[in-house]
């Protein structure tokens, strides 16, 4: 791997690590800390969604500049607007602040920059390692979130946690500038052929990459909703939480050494794609049928692994799709795979909540989760020769 590919990677991993950290740092004390600016539940539940709802309307939109324009400067002009969100919530510092920061923070809908950054430098001999290191930034940063969100708040004041993303996004700019390479886009090319949206929106391999996503995202979701309780029925506290989390890490040495197998050998995508989903639904399985703490371990670190792996692989698939059938535009197709993860987060999270605040049953939230892998199964598995005659 030479100096140029390794920098991509780690510059793009880092700016990932940086936004996801600034998206989710919230999510564990906005409730109870929002509350102090003597509001209401449905003005805190605003300024939650707000910010889920604008990414998703924009990541259409920046992956369609970043057909079209330098994507460095993008990421830049994204970060620079995050930052400028931040300084309403601290200046306005009461619930009107909240809201209108994080809409300000959703316009910055990155995510396909970055990716197309990666989909457009990096050779198809490390594209699998870039983003599953993509993929284990995104749940490590998850992680993060969930353990210092709370600390920062509670050992200094909930606006310190809007002045550390201020740096981090600071952080973000430089690391954009001075570690990611200048990289010349094969999409940024004259006479092209014309964007037809509608076309990429329904093509079917596009729609089944999607889907896929969006399906892992819920569980996604799902999961880190319902683990926390189920770490409390074999008497984890919460506050012991982050070190399963923490402990649940190693399990991305053993997918690194997964795909590194799987590119040697050459495995077909799509084989390797339902093997693990059949995983996937094994971790829920083992947490729905027998519950014990060994199985509940076990369950976690096959979540752990096979998030990995399938979030690593579909852009992979992606980037096969885009190449073979529609070239030119990954930055639009990137967009709309970015769409489809936040769409599956906002959803994964409603359908989750609403499920637990009816019925208080985490069993019958991992029975969904259940339905929704077999759904997903169903609809590749069916879709399979399909897929196959593209070489997927």
């Amino acid at each position: 791997m030479d100096i140029r590919t390794i920098r991509i990677i780690i510059g793009t991993c880092v700016l990932f690590t940086i936004r996801i950290i600034s998206t989710f740092v919230l999510l564990p004390i906005i409730t109870s800390y929002g509350k102090s600016f003597n509001t209401n539940d449905l003005l805190i539940g605003i300024s939650i969604s707000i910010y889920s709802i604008i990414q998703m309307i924009c990541q259409v939109p920046f992956g369609i500049a970043a057909d079209k324009f330098n994507r460095k400067n993008l990421i830049v002009l994204g970060l620079i607007i995050f930052i400028f969100g931040n300084i309403i919530i601290i200046k306005l510092n009461n619930i009107i602040g909240l809201i209108i920061g994080r809409g300000i923070q959703g316009i910055s809908a990155i995510s396909p920059v970055i990716m197309s950054i990666i989909h457009n430098s990096i050779s198809d001999k490390y594209y699998t390692i870039a983003m599953m290191c993509l993929g284990i930034s995104f749940l490590i940063s998850f992680i993060i979130s969930i353990v210092f969100g709370p600390i920062i708040t509670e050992l200094i004041s909930f606006n310190a946690l809007f002045i550390f993303i201020t740096i981090l996004s600071l952080l973000g700019i430089i690391i954009t500038y001075l570690v990611i390479p200048d990289i010349k886009s094969d999409s940024i090319v004259r006479n092209k052929p014309k964007l037809n949206i509608i076309s990429i929106i329904f093509n079917k391999n596009l729609v089944l990459i999607n889907f896929s996503i969006f399906c892992l995202h819920i569980l996604l979701v799902s999961n880190f909703i319902t683990i926390p309780y189920d770490l409390v029925k074999i008497g984890i506290n919460y506050s012991n939480h982050w070190k399963v989390y923490l402990y649940s890490t190693s399990s991305f040495i053993i997918t690194f050494i997964l795909i590194n197998i799987f590119n040697k050998y050459k495995y077909k995508i799509l084989y390797i794609l339902i093997n693990f989903i059949i995983v996937f639904l094994i971790s829920i399985l083992l947490k729905t049928i027998i519950f014990s703490k060994l199985l509940l371990i076990i369950s976690i670190q096959l979540f752990f692994i096979s998030f990995s792996m399938i979030e690593a692989i579909l852009p992979q698939l992606l980037r096969q799709v885009t190449t073979s059938i529609i070239p030119f535009y990954d930055g639009t197709l990137l967009g709309l795979y970015s769409t489809n993860q936040f769409l599956g987060s906002a959803i994964g999270g409603l359908i989750s909540g609403l499920i637990l605040h009816i019925t208080r049953s985490v069993k019958f939230v991992l029975f969904i989760n259940v339905v929704i892998l077999l759904l997903w199964l169903f609809v590749i598995i069916k879709n399979f020769n399909k897929l196959k005659k593209n070489n997927l």
